[in-house]
């Protein structure tokens, strides 16, 4: 964190610690930071990495436990003031990102499907034997695992998984 004692532009540290803010909500992850360090003057993309962390991890904790934001030791006084800048600007984001990461917690969570059709035209019983098989691909995360679910259905039973899906929302 010393390193930033180095830095006297205010756009710069404004533009880092709106990237900490990103790096917590996950809109950049460990490469893309490491990407950008040369664009704020950092010649460590590794160390450019850790203040981004710190960073972050240092608004979570204002937001999670409640507490005031502190002047940093790091910086001076006048870059101190715009870290409560910019928490005060995106502080709706941030603590819609926590309450989401809460929930997140407890609930599994359908992230993405993906579906394919495919036409079978004839299989080793009888050779004209034409039908259509669909692969439905669940991929649901819970904070600490990601796991996916991949099933094979054919016309029939995918019409009755929709009706079923359909009633259910319905309710």
């Amino acid at each position: 964190m010393n390193t930033l004692k180095y830095i006297d532009n205010k756009e710069i540290i404004i533009k880092i610690f709106h990237l900490a803010i990103d790096y917590l909500i996950g809109n950049f992850n460990d490469e893309q930071t490491r990407r950008s360090s040369h664009k704020y003057g950092f010649q460590n993309a590794d160390e450019f990495l850790l203040v981004i962390r710190i960073m972050s991890k240092f608004y979570k904790d204002i937001l999670v436990k409640s507490e005031k934001l502190t002047q940093f030791s790091c910086i001076s006084p006048e870059m101190s003031r715009l870290a409560h800048l910019v928490l005060s600007a995106r502080c709706s984001e941030l603590k819609r990102h926590l309450e989401h990461w809460e929930y997140l917690q407890n609930t599994n969570v359908i992230e993405s499907f993906g579906w394919n059709t495919r036409l079978i035209l004839g299989d080793s019983c009888f050779g004209k034997n034409v039908h259509q098989l669909i692969t439905l691909d669940l991929r649901y995360r819970h904070i600490n695992y990601q796991k996916e679910l991949v099933f094979e259905m054919n016309n029939v039973i995918l019409n009755d998984f929709i009706y079923l899906l359909e009633n259910v929302l319905a309710r």
